[in-house]
């Protein structure tokens, strides 16, 4: 599945505060990746084995995450395809709304990168899988081409 827009913020991503405790991993992008984009771990299976030893950079790929049952973090910077990205799983961060935010509420990613209110949750079979919260809004929001929310995310 691919998306003709992706929704960031064009200033890349924007931590407000990270808590004093930045969660970040290293990944090769897929493909091009913009700084604020949420991604998703994509690649072959058995990408690492039983050692820590074994463990690179490369193990972990990532994509832009386009389905809303996915997502592993937001990247830091931008990375071009094969290039090396930073992906941020905890912190608070800019992001834009693509759906009403509401202070408080749990919020999920849409297909094209935006946040908006989670709608589904609750206890479901892996093959009916709903949207994945991805944080908390500490900001309110309406939907819009320039409209953002602070989200506390929690991947």
């Amino acid at each position: 599945m691919t998306t003709t827009e992706i929704l960031t913020n064009d200033l890349g991503a924007q931590a407000v505060f990270d808590g004093g405790n930045p969660r970040t991993f290293t990944a090769t992008a897929r493909e091009v990746i913009s700084g604020a984009q949420l991604v998703n771990i994509s690649g072959a299976s058995n990408d690492v084995g039983s050692q820590i030893s074994s463990f690179a950079d490369g193990d972990l790929q990532v994509v832009g995450a386009i389905d809303p049952k996915l997502c592993n973090g937001m990247a830091i910077n931008n990375a071009g395809s094969n290039e090396l990205v930073t992906i941020a799983t905890r912190g608070a961060y800019l992001c834009q709304a693509h759906g009403i935010v509401s202070g408080g509420a749990l919020v999920q990613h849409n297909s094209s990168g935006g946040v908006t209110n989670l709608t589904i949750l609750g206890s479901a079979a892996v093959a009916s899988l709903g949207p994945r919260p991805i944080g908390t809004a500490m900001t309110t929001s309406a939907s819009g081409a320039n409209m953002f929310a602070l989200v506390s995310l929690n991947i």
